[in-house]
């Protein structure tokens, strides 16, 4: 065989033997496919965990807030009971001193009846109306006043009648008269006022002849 012909040859097994090993390269192996598909399984499952990581994180998160809001509402109901407790907690004390500033109104309503027989009696009158102003203010400080009666309109939240009075001289439902006075505390009614309200004047229909 001459010696160019075995070259050529030799070059030749050569290229299919480079292309051989190339496609043998370019072929991935069943246990390269393996390691992949294992890779991306895990993969799978840590996003999955994550996932269930953020979604126990929300719930977690959304019941603290709801547990901030409840404390925050039973904080403030709480506060409201107290103030309240706090603003009332004179109310006892009070009604019972009421009766006590009913008896210096009557001796001041009737004080023109023990100084038209003594005039020296002014000086104890005096007294008397002196003890009324400063037991008033000291209620007045305490959130005490007192209801209006005669010539307003009949309340029943604020109003107690004891009599109808037959009148035409003011409009029907008006208070024409107060046998005791009526008192608030803050915004709440401790004694409603006892009072006379007026009524229309029935007519006699007229008797035919």
């Amino acid at each position: 065989m001459p010696e160019e012909l075995k070259v050529e040859i030799s070059n030749e097994e050569v290229k299919i033997e480079t292309s051989e090993t190339t496609l043998k390269e370019e072929q991935p192996s069943e246990q390269t496919t393996t390691t992949k598909e294992a890779e991306k399984s895990e993969l799978d499952i840590l996003k999955e965990k994550i996932a269930q990581v953020e979604q126990e994180r929300d719930m977690f998160k959304d019941q603290l807030y709801r547990k901030a809001a409840d404390y925050e509402n039973f904080r403030r109901q709480k506060e409201r009971e107290a103030a309240a407790l706090l603003k009332f907690a004179e109310e006892g004390i009070i009604k019972k001193l009421l009766p006590t500033l009913d008896d210096l109104e009557r001796v001041i309503k009737n004080a023109d009846k023990f100084l038209a027989g003594n005039p020296d009696a002014k000086i104890y009158v005096d007294g008397v109306k002196l003890i009324q102003q400063k037991l008033l203010k000291t209620l007045e400080e305490r959130g005490v006043k007192k209801i209006e009666s005669v010539g307003k309109k009949f309340d029943v939240n604020y109003h107690e009648a004891l009599t109808q009075q037959p009148t035409n001289d003011v409009e029907p439902e008006t208070i024409v008269e107060e046998f005791e006075s009526g008192y608030m505390l803050h915004d709440k009614v401790i004694r409603h006022a006892k009072v006379v309200v007026a009524k229309e004047i029935e007519t006699q229909p007229e008797k035919s002849e």
